[in-house]
């Protein structure tokens, strides 16, 4: 099955909240996928914030089998922080804080390091470019070591954010799929 997270490609809504919201919408897409076909295993797979959403979906709902995450982040509020002081420099400081202050949610409960190690022992796959210039690589290293077993981590030279599947598409596929076969 594949969907779009409200206000993204075909789903309703204009507005993300780079996970808070975005977990329903996955718990939504595993009850429909399992009222379809509940002794089919279930994977989840996700690229960038959706790598974070699947991940924390994952380690929240154990009827997740396992996991691939492509250029995801560790924290949103690090992400959100890190693009802003690219952005606008030293100002970045209170601009995330008004910020956080007028989101409706938390955004340190979007934070897959907290959660990534509660997945196992489902196992989990994480990619990431290494010239990824949007999610900070170093996030899938600190969200690989601190999952616990069975996980890999997989670093791509060559390839920016959620890049992975352009530089060698038959490569690309056949990893995830040989990951799935193998953990589901």
């Amino acid at each position: 099955m594949l969907f779009d997270h409200r206000g993204r490609g075909s789903s309703e809504g204009e507005r993300i909240s780079l996970g808070h919201l975005e977990t329903v919408d996955v718990t939504a897409a595993i009850e429909y996928a399992l009222s379809r076909a509940s002794d089919v295993p279930l994977g989840l797979i996700g690229y960038s914030m959706g790598g974070a959403v699947a991940m924390i979906s994952a380690a929240r709902d154990e009827r997740v089998g396992a996991v691939v995450a492509d250029s995801p982040f560790a924290s949103e509020r690090e992400l959100v922080r890190t693009l802003l002081r690219k952005q606008i420099g030293p100002l970045h400081g209170p601009a995330a804080a008004l910020s956080e202050r007028l989101l409706p949610y938390d955004p340190r409960e979007v934070e897959p390091l907290k959660e990534v190690a509660k997945i196992a022992p489902r196992a989990t796959l994480f990619i990431h470019g290494l010239r990824d210039r949007t999610c900070d690589p170093e996030d899938s290293v600190r969200l690989y070591e601190a999952a616990r077993e069975p996980k890999e981590l997989w670093l791509l030279e060559e390839t920016g954010h959620c890049d992975a599947y352009f530089l060698d598409r038959e490569a690309y596929c056949e990893r995830v799929a040989t990951f799935f076969e193998e953990c589901l």
